[in-house]
């Protein structure tokens, strides 16, 4: 495989993974090219048990992770999301409610701890398979399934208090 169809395959599902859990473009993009740096570096290696998208996020899990660690660990926990700026003034009102009800999503998104935002974020978002989310995170397919009701259940809850508060 060559690195330009791999990176063609990839780049969208890797940067957006990378969005929603560092809430930061420049990060995103910062990190991305760590991803893509190291796939690059270890294409040889891959051994296509799973498509090039999951293994692109797995390196991206890794890569957030390590940076989470090193650098901003409450990355990792569950946090209030701080809303960007009303920019929506001049739009028309159906554009209005679709980003108030983008920004909902995320901000009960980032409400959720790493690892319940990442299998809801790549089961819902990037559509992977139960046995891709299992292989990204190093788990079994049941514990993957498992997690993914809880989170679901757990975003619910959150969702249905920050709308019944707005």
């Amino acid at each position: 495989m060559k690195f330009a169809a791999a990176y063609e395959q990839s780049r969208d599902a890797v940067y957006g993974y990378l969005v929603y859990m560092t809430r930061d473009t420049g990060l995103a993009e910062d990190l991305s090219q760590e991803v893509f740096l190291r796939m690059f570096l270890h294409l040889g290696k891959f051994r296509e048990e799973s498509s090039v998208r999951t293994w692109a996020l797995s390196i991206a899990r890794n890569v957030f992770l390590s940076y989470a660690k090193r650098k901003r660990p409450v990355l990792l926990q569950e946090q209030d999301w701080e809303p960007e700026p009303d920019l929506s003034r001049n739009l028309p009102e159906e554009a209005v409610l679709k980003k108030e009800e983008a920004e909902a999503v995320r901000r009960c998104l980032m409400c959720l701890g790493e690892q319940e935002r990442t299998v809801l974020l790549l089961r819902d978002f990037q559509e992977l398979s139960y046995e891709e989310i299992a292989r990204i995170m190093g788990l079994t397919a049941e514990v993957i399934k498992s997690r993914i009701y809880r989170a679901r259940q757990k975003f619910k809850e959150i969702y249905r208090n920050v709308t019944d508060a707005e």
